[in-house]
């Protein structure tokens, strides 16, 4: 066994196990041995030890004596000798045990490095190692430690996991973000006092967060050069947004970019992602599985969430994507045991763009979007309008793609520490934030909808609320160097593109109702409608009904009820659809107070009919 001085904070983590010793050998400074705690105990010039299988472990942080750094195991013969120690991996650090709120999941920290220096970190559930360790071994290499080829090696590391004794704790949360006061990133928590909290997960997160440059050097160069363009503007304050959905308990929600190639959308989504992260890594493609989509989801909540190119998605499966993303909940799945698993949630905005609206790319699969599909994404026009594609001042840059390139360039160098700095003063000053962020949201919906909006319309104006009060709440603190008031006006031209293309304020379903029950009577006029005072017999085809003058000259439709049903309210609850109607004007309601009408008609003596009257073409609202 090595014989070196231990350094004083693994004092406390003396055990026996099995009739065996484990000794750790550290040569790293005192605060490189603990990276949860400040080093605690008194110095102690003997190793700690823990007994396993007539054997101990060393961990060798350093190379010394011509012997590699990593974790050994050192066997015995027979005759009580020491065999030669037996190289298992690269130095590997159990940092803490961690566990859940509820004294549940229980797992191990682990910290290494890679043969590049580069750190990780992965809080692993217990239950991974309860079999052969193989998914454990195959994360870790995938994360770059290396690991000694042969079986024993294999199995010794799995038990070296297991009980290597640690004195430390870290409670373990299932996903980033929010957890009480507590703000989670994958290797850090801001605002955690007490106790250590770490994300604990099956597989490694590979952080999209990262750091480069300085808040100042992203303000000056990326947020001064975004200002003037509302759709640059609106992604930044995009990415400050999701940390105060959870304060004011807004939901999930997604904002869909659309235009050309070469509009300017790709720029805006990279200077959403330098808020947390590098331009190059933190956008996401929307070509994934839903259990891919799921994964991400879970990583990015109370966090923003990018996702480039709609059209590599599956027309038929992008409805129920952003149904999935904006619900917060994965699939309830099956344990092993059969029984149910808690599932995935996560509370997030999402930030999208492509070439086309997601209506257009589900009716390229034969489908039809819904209202509820379309206000979880809501789509917002690239072009802002002033001949400049997504810009609308270039700053004395002689066009919009040298603009986009200075942003593009100005964000891979600066990106990530005005996120943390944005966690930093949200968690300092959450109590008070929560307050300021719901008045301005009720400000901004206030100030850019109807009193009589439809709760759709409601509903999308609050999620754009959150992003100008996010936007305006980072002013006020200095980290986007923008003048007061510059992110509400630029949110406010985002939400005027949307409610345009939205159809206005009223409800979505009823205007898709109307259109297609205009639809109905434009494809088929009189070819499908029989004269109802004709004296002479006609031959009309597959007859929807009869016509009539109507009272003030015009022409009224006679559908027969099950016409209604299968074909003009196609797609739609007949019985809303019917009630609908009849509100619009579109519809004469019977003296009975119902849709349809008892009419005696040309054989059939007795009948109930919908009759459409002329209101039904007098624009494209009622």
């Amino acid at each position: 066994m090595h014989e070196n001085v231990v350094t004083a904070d693994l004092n406390a983590l003396a055990g026996i196990h099995a009739g065996g010793a484990f000794a750790a050998v550290l040569d790293a400074p005192p605060d490189a041995a603990n990276a949860i705690g400040k080093t605690r105990g008194k110095p102690s010039t003997r190793p700690p030890q823990a007994r396993h299988d007539g054997g101990s472990f060393e961990l060798i942080d350093q190379p010394q004596a011509g012997e590699s750094a990593g974790v050994y195991f050192t066997g015995f013969d027979q005759d009580g000798n020491a065999k030669a120690p037996l190289w298992i991996c690269a130095p590997l650090r159990i940092v803490a045990k961690t566990r859940g709120a509820k004294s549940a999941d229980w797992g191990r920290l682990l910290d290494w490095r890679d043969a590049d220096g580069h750190p990780h970190r992965w809080a692993v559930p217990a239950e991974l190692l309860a079999g052969d360790g193989l998914e454990v071994r195959r994360e870790l290499m995938r994360m770059g430690l290396e690991v000694a080829p042969s079986k024993r090696a294999r199995d010794l590391l799995s038990t070296y996991l297991q009980v290597w004794p640690v004195a430390e704790r870290a409670r373990c949360v299932e996903r980033l973000g929010w957890m009480g006061a507590v703000f989670v990133l994958p290797d850090e928590a801001i605002g955690a006092e007490a106790e250590a909290v770490v994300f604990q997960s099956a597989a490694a997160v590979e952080p999209a967060y990262a750091q480069a440059g300085t808040v100042s050097q992203w303000r000056d160069g990326v947020a001064a050069l975004a200002q003037g363009n509302s759709r640059m503007v609106f992604a930044i304050a995009c990415a400050f947004a999701p940390v105060l959905a959870q304060l004011i308990g807004e939901d999930s929600g997604g904002f869909h970019l659309r235009g050309k190639s070469s509009s300017g959308k790709s720029t805006a989504l990279a200077l959403a992602a330098s808020v947390w992260g590098s331009p190059a890594t933190f956008p996401r493609l929307w070509r994934t599985t839903a259990n891919g989509l799921e994964g991400l989801a879970a990583v990015h909540s109370d966090c923003l969430l990018i996702l480039d190119e709609l059209s590599q998605c599956d027309p038929r499966e992008a409805g129920d994507a952003a149904y999935l993303l904006a619900n917060g909940q994965g699939k309830t799945r099956a344990s092993r045991a059969g029984m149910a698993r808690q599932p995935a949630r996560w509370r997030l905005l999402f930030l999208s763009a492509g070439e086309e609206s997601l209506s257009a790319m589900m009716s390229r699969a034969g489908k039809r979007s819904n209202a509820g599909q379309e206000v979880r994404l809501a789509d917002i026009e690239a072009d802002a309008g002033a001949g400049l594609g997504a810009f609308e001042t270039l700053h004395q840059h002689p066009t919009g793609a040298a603009l986009s390139l200075a942003l593009k360039d100005a964000a891979g160098a600066a990106h990530g520490a005005v996120g943390v700095e944005w966690l930093r003063r949200v968690v300092a000053d959450r109590v008070i934030l929560a307050e300021q962020a719901g008045e301005l949201v009720r400000e901004f919906v206030a100030a850019h909808t109807r009193a009589d909006a439809p709760g759709q319309v409601i509903r999308v104006a609050r999620r754009f609320g959150l992003v100008a009060a996010a936007g305006e709440l980072a002013t006020g603190y200095g980290l986007t160097g923008w003048q007061g008031g510059e992110a509400f006006e630029a949110v406010g031209k985002c939400f005027a593109s949307w409610l345009d293309g939205f159809g206005g304020s009223s409800a979505r379903e009823d205007r898709a109702l109307l259109d297609q029950v205009r639809a109905f009577f434009e494809s088929h006029g009189a070819s499908r409608f029989e004269d109802i005072a004709a004296t002479a017999e006609q031959r009309i085809p597959n007859r929807a009904g009869f016509w009539r003058d109507g009272e003030d000259g015009g022409r009224q439709f006679l559908v027969l009820p099950e016409v209604f049903k299968r074909e003009v309210c196609a797609g739609f609850d007949a019985k809303a659809a019917a009630k609908m109607l009849v509100d619009a004007g579109v519809i004469l309601p019977g003296k009975d107070g119902k849709a349809s009408r008892s009419t005696r008609l040309p054989g059939i003596p007795a009948a109930r009919v919908y009759v459409f009257t002329g209101r039904l073409w007098e624009g494209t609202e009622a």
